[in-house]
């Protein structure tokens, strides 16, 4: 396998005055969106650790593992396993980089505009 290299290009850009103004009130509104966000996110774990250790104490987390409903709610511990082609071992099993290629398909996905507030990784973490 050949070694991949990643090149960022840069354009600089002016905005007019009141784009900025605009554009800045709508992100900072969304970074304190998304503070909030993660704050509800984290309570949330929080809040299913806590249900998960009361099934655990009370010696009935195979209940859990079925699947329970009380009053509308439904809980379920979801243990599963994802399989990933590993294109390394294909390639030391015999088959060619060009087979690879041949047999990889390009889809399309739904355009999105993504907005990484500051601080944070660009991956979104």
């Amino acid at each position: 396998m050949s070694p991949k290299v990643t090149t960022t290009t840069t354009t600089e850009i002016k905005l007019s005055a009141a784009l900025k103004r605009k554009l800045l009130t709508e992100l900072r509104t969304f970074a304190s969106l998304h503070d909030q966000f993660k704050a509800l996110k984290q309570a949330m774990q929080k809040r299913k650790d806590t249900i998960q250790q009361a099934f655990e104490t009370a010696d009935e987390f195979d209940a859990l593992v079925a699947g329970t409903k009380l009053e509308g709610f439904s809980m379920k511990y979801v243990a599963g396993e994802r399989k990933v082609l590993d294109k390394g071992k294909l390639i030391d099993l015999g088959v060619s980089q060009e087979m690879l290629d041949e047999a990889t398909v390009s889809k399309k996905i739904e355009p999105y505009m993504k907005v990484t507030a500051p601080g944070e990784r660009e991956d979104g973490e």
